[in-house]
C-alpha cells in the first residue's frame, strides 16, 4: 500500500494551540542524532512530512475549498524514471446526508523546464475521470493530471469546487497569486465525477512525498522548502472564511532520518502557516 493511500486511512485532527500570536521554529528530526538509514528494500512512494487542517463547515459539507501553497526548493522529475516530490492536500467528500463518502487529493509535483504537474484524485468505487484514468495508486478510483507552468517560489492556490448545478462534479483550479494585486489566470484542471450528490468536508490532512524512483537510503530523499497556508472557502453571498493548519510532523519509514526546520505561524492562536525545510540523512548532490 503507498503512502498516500496510508494517509487516505488515517484520521488526524488539529492539536490544541496557545492563545496568542505567535511564529515558532521547531527542529522536525524525532530523534537526538539522526543518522544515514539503509533498508533492505527500496520502495516508492516513501511519506516524508504531514500536516492536518479544518474549516467550520455547515451540513452536509462547502461548496469549495482552496489550499494556498508555495514551494521554495524540491526535486524535479524530469523522466518517468526519475524520482520526485509531491506537494498535496487531502480532501473529504460527504453524501447529500453529511455522512462520509470518500476521500481523494490535489497537489503539485514539479517538473522539468519550467512546469508542475497538477494531481486531482478520488480513492474509491464512487470515483470518475473522463479525461483521466480509472484508477488511484493502483487501486480503485479516478485520476487527472494537468501540467502547468511553475516556479519556485511563487504562491499558488489549489481550488475544489463542487458544481452548483450538478453536485455530482468536482472542478479543480490552480492560480498563481504571488501578486495578490495582479493574480495570474486560474487554470482549469479537469473534473472528477461521483456517483451521488456530495459535499466537501472541512477537515482533513495534507503531505510531502518522495514518490518515483524507489529508493532504499536516506541519502536519497534531496533537500526541499516550502509553506503551506490554512485553507480557505468562499461561501454563496462571497464572504470568505479562513480555517487553521497544523503540523502533524515528520512519518512514513525514513522518519528518523529525515531533519530539518518548521516555522508554524499563528493568529490568535490559530495556526495560519506552516513552512517546512526538510532532506535525508546523508543527502548528497549529484554531479
Amino acid at each position: 500500500m503507498s503512502d498516500a493511500l496510508v494517509r487516505l486511512k488515517k484520521e488526524t485532527s488539529p492539536g490544541a494551540v496557545p492563545s496568542s500570536i505567535t511564529s515558532h521554529n521547531s527542529a522536525l528530526d524525532k530523534v537526538s542524532d539522526p543518522k544515514l538509514e539503509i533498508k533492505k528494500e527500496a520502495t516508492a512512494p516513501n511519506g516524508l512530512y504531514g500536516v492536518s487542517y479544518s474549516l467550520p463547515a455547515p451540513s452536509p459539507g462547502l461548496n469549495n475549498i482552496t489550499f494556498p501553497m508555495s514551494i521554495d526548493e524540491g526535486l524535479q522529475r524530469k523522466t518517468g524514471k526519475d524520482a520526485g516530490i509531491y506537494y498535496a492536500m487531502m480532501f473529504g467528500l460527504n453524501d447529500d446526508s453529511g455522512k462520509p463518502l470518500g476521500r481523494g487529493y490535489i497537489g503539485l509535483q514539479p517538473r522539468g523546464d519550467g512546469k508542475a504537474l497538477v494531481v486531482f484524485s478520488g480513492h474509491g468505487p464512487h470515483f470518475k475521470a473522463p479525461q483521466g484514468r480509472a484508477e488511484f495508486d493502483g487501486e480503485k478510483g479516478a485520476s487527472n493530471s494537468t501540467l502547468v507552468d511553475f516556479k519556485f517560489g511563487h504562491k499558488y492556490n489549489l481550488t475544489i469546487v463542487r458544481d452548483l448545478e450538478d453536485p455530482q462534479k468536482l472542478s479543480a483550479y490552480i492560480q498563481d497569486v504571488t501578486d495578490p494585486n495582479n493574480p495570474g489566470p486560474k487554470q482549469h484542471v479537469k473534473d472528477l465525477y461521483v456517483d451521488r450528490k456530495v459535499a466537501l468536508a472541512g477537515r482533513d490532512t495534507g503531505f510531502v512525498e518522495h514518490y518515483g524512483a524507489k529508493i532504499n537510503k536516506s541519502s536519497q530523499i534531496a533537500p526541499t522548502t516550502g509553506s503551506f497556508s490554512a485553507p480557505f472557502t468562499t461561501d454563496d453571498k462571497g464572504a470568505v472564511k479562513v480555517g487553521e493548519i497544523n503540523s502533524s510532523g515528520l512519518y512514513g519509514r525514513y522518519k528518523n532520518s529525515i531533519v530539518g526546520t518548521q516555522q508554524i505561524t499563528k493568529d490568535s492562536g490559530v495556526g495560519k502557516e506552516i513552512h517546512f525545510s526538510l532532506k535525508g540523512v546523508g543527502y548528497e548532490k549529484k554531479a
